[in-house]
């Protein structure tokens, strides 16, 4: 490959004008040669060494090892990459072998060129869909698929996440790996607690969806004697079974011997605010989880029984709240506990993200000792 050798002092400047031109190759990096000197790749394009624009700088013959492409966009159209710079996809999210893209509507009938190009780009993923957005009673993506390696276009897919596995599928069931740094907070959490009670906890996810939250708390040794676990969603609940057997079956104690049994332990497919009218489940658990983002702060009252009493125990839960209704939301909370005579011991309100221009994203966790 054709290089233009310049002063090593001067690389900068020269490397900046072949840029400026269109003269640069993408295809290798600048070598650094032993006179003291730098030879910059150059395209077929870039103007012969007789060229006065060269300052005298000579041109040499490099043999080079051609660069692998780093990026999708390597792979896409120049032309229409130069035309969609702002518009084309910076960004996506991979559950196992399945890639998740949004598509700005301008460069969306290019989906399959782009989804080829990542296709290309990533060897381990099977199939590209657009993300179409939310639908739904189980407010699920709706996603299109865009291309596939082996003509396969379903979505489910196994996904590995903080050391332990999980069945997903983003078409039928709400799943975020963008949310995995919220479920190493609750293990966090959960862990100060067993320490604090001495013990083992018991856990409800009554918003389980296919069990993320589980995977965390159950892959920890000597953390969970038993949980209640479910989801609405149908769907979801199919997977949840799947990954709470897994999930149980690989359970270990500190010494890494079986454990004992999970007691209680029960998976169900249904409202959450069922579980509270079941008498047996009254007053039994320590960890309670409540992720339904849109209704959680409203669901709080109906759950709370749920708690144990005489005792330390954690709700933890995300809600979307506007910015100006934080303070409001945060007494709502708090009153929920008051309200039944309970005692707040610590109180965390915190943003994880924007949710829109006005709404956040965000994440409660309570502390408290309900009377019996």
């Amino acid at each position: 490959m054709r290089h233009l050798s310049v002063p090593s002092a001067q690389t900068q400047h020269w490397l900046e004008l072949c840029r400026t031109n269109h003269w640069n190759s993408n295809q290798a990096g600048v070598t650094r040669l032993e006179d003291g000197r730098s030879a910059i790749p150059l395209l077929e394009s870039a103007p012969p060494q007789s060229d006065l624009i060269w300052d005298g700088n000579h041109h040499l013959e490099i043999a080079v090892q051609t660069k692998a492409p780093t990026h999708w966009l390597e792979h896409f159209d120049s032309d229409l990459a130069e035309k969609y710079e702002h518009e084309l996809p910076r960004s996506y999210e991979i559950q196992g072998d399945v890639l998740i893209v949004k598509l700005e509507e301008s460069v969306f009938h290019y989906g399959e060129m782009i989804a080829d190009a990542m296709l290309t780009q990533l060897p381990n993923i099977r199939l590209v869909c657009a993300d179409l957005g939310v639908k739904g009673e189980y407010r699920v993506r709706e996603l299109e698929p865009l291309a596939s390696r082996d003509g396969t276009v379903t979505t489910r897919t196994r996904i590995k996440e903080n050391g332990y596995l999980l069945w997903v599928d983003s078409s039928s069931v709400y799943f975020s790996s963008r949310l995995s740094n919220e479920r190493v907070e609750t293990l966090a959490s959960a862990n100060k607690l067993r320490a604090h009670l001495e013990r083992p906890l018991v856990v409800c996810d009554p918003y389980a969806g296919v069990g993320p939250s589980m995977g965390a708390l159950l892959s920890e040794a000597d953390l969970v004697s038993g949980c209640l676990v479910g989801d609405l969603n149908p769907e979801a609940f199919t997977l949840l079974e799947l990954n709470m057997i897994h999930l149980s079956g690989r359970r270990k104690d500190s010494n890494g011997n079986p454990p004992p049994p999970l007691l209680p332990m029960e998976v169900a497919c249904c409202d959450a605010k069922a579980w509270p009218l079941e008498v047996k489940n009254i007053g039994t658990v320590d960890l309670l989880l409540v992720n339904l983002p849109h209704h959680s702060i409203e669901h709080i009252p109906t759950l709370l029984p749920l708690l144990k009493t005489n005792q330390t125990s954690v709700l933890r839960g995300w809600a979307i709240v506007d910015r100006a209704a934080i303070s409001e939301k945060e007494l709502e909370i708090q009153n929920c506990i008051l309200s039944l005579g309970g005692t707040v011991e610590k109180f965390a309100f915190s943003e994880v993200k924007g949710f829109s221009t006005t709404k956040s994203f965000m994440c409660f966790e309570v502390w408290m000792n309900l009377p019996a």
